[in-house]
């Protein structure tokens, strides 16, 4: 990200350090934190495993699984919940940490650093009703997984993790 002037005094800015903006003029500092996200690892019976395929940018037509963005207010689960609930229409359940990873999310210009925390969990049935930033959805047997089509690298490790385990 680019700043040159201080969010708090207004003044040009002199000195931005690695994870942090320090103003010279009146002591503001700010951290920059990554965003945190969320993933859902879910298999159907088949142990097949679930993957949508992304409508919009960043990466476009790239498999992904479902998850976003964790809001304010929100833990890790119950922010996995309402992303589930809204990109597929169903509830998610007995949730259960697997792994977490760390990423780049390049939108609009900006390249975001991003904490993903993966998760394990049930599903009710395996007929959705998917979000509007969702284009396709499909269960691929655990030795067709289109890794060359993950979204994220980061994702591309949890999935081979969960395989091996």
């Amino acid at each position: 990200m680019a700043f040159i002037y201080c969010p708090n005094c207004k003044k040009n800015l002199s000195l931005i350090v690695n994870r942090r903006i320090d103003c010279k003029h009146c002591g503001f500092v700010f951290y920059f934190s990554p965003a945190l996200t969320n993933g859902a690892i879910i298999e159907n019976k088949k142990g097949e495993i679930l993957l949508v395929k992304r409508k919009f940018p960043p990466k476009k037509g790239f498999w992904d699984v479902a998850g976003g963005f964790v809001d304010y207010n929100e833990n890790f689960e119950q922010s996995l919940i309402r992303e589930v609930k809204e990109e597929l229409g169903v509830e998610m359940t007995d949730l259960k940490y697997f792994a977490s990873g760390e990423d780049r999310y390049l939108y609009k210009g900006v390249n975001y650093h991003t904490i993903c925390v993966f998760f394990t969990g049930k599903i009710d049935g395996e007929k959705f009703v998917p979000a509007d930033d969702i284009s396709d959805y499909k269960f691929f047997p655990k030795d067709k997984i289109p890794y060359s089509r993950l979204a994220f690298k980061n994702l591309i490790k949890a999935i081979k993790d969960y395989q091996a385990q």
